[in-house]
């Protein structure tokens, strides 16, 4: 619902508010986004703009916004400000990201074909050892949950006892509904 909103935003050269799911705190953030453009990366559409609340340029998949509303106000990100470059994909991790390792059975190998790994060890027997980053501890808690027990945490230690007390805490909720 929210593309035939910003393609008029964009072609009207107006800024945008926008109410935003984002996945990795599972939050709803308001924004306000100075439109650049519109991308297309692995079929999901993207609005490239300047965002005020992150003061950068970011990108917004349409899926994501809960609503959206064009503004009465020009749309003028700063001179300097320069859409995403998504031919690499749409995560770029920094290098202040924090470094996981994870090893990962042959039915988690996908998590080394799905995100973009530093490293990436074969260990025999179909098993793996990656390093990737991520800026956010509680996704990386929430791929190891969903790994089971094809992965686990080798470092750093305080994600591994994080994923630990996860899992506990979800396994001591089923056993007080039984």
């Amino acid at each position: 619902d929210a593309l035939p909103t910003v393609n008029e935003a964009l072609r009207r050269g107006r800024r945008l508010s926008l109410r935003y799911h984002v996945p990795g705190r599972d939050e709803i953030t308001p924004r306000e986004v100075d439109p650049m453009r519109l991308v297309v990366v692995d079929g999901r559409s993207y609005l490239s703009g300047w965002c005020y609340r992150a003061e950068a340029v970011r990108l917004f998949r349409l899926d994501r916004m809960l609503s959206v509303e064009i503004l009465d106000m020009a749309a003028d990100p700063p001179a300097d400000a320069v859409p995403d470059e998504v031919t690499p994909g749409v995560f770029r991790p920094s290098p202040t990201d924090e470094l996981v390792e994870l090893e990962l059975t042959p039915a988690g190998r996908w998590v080394a074909e799905y995100y973009a790994c530093e490293e990436v060890t074969e260990l025999g027997e179909g098993r793996l050892k990656v390093a990737l980053r991520a800026r956010d501890q509680g996704w990386l808690v929430r791929l190891a949950l969903r790994l089971g027990d094809t992965g686990r945490v080798l470092s750093p230690a305080s994600l591994a006892e994080s994923v630990r007390r996860a899992a506990t805490s979800a396994l001591n909720r089923y056993e007080s509904v039984s």
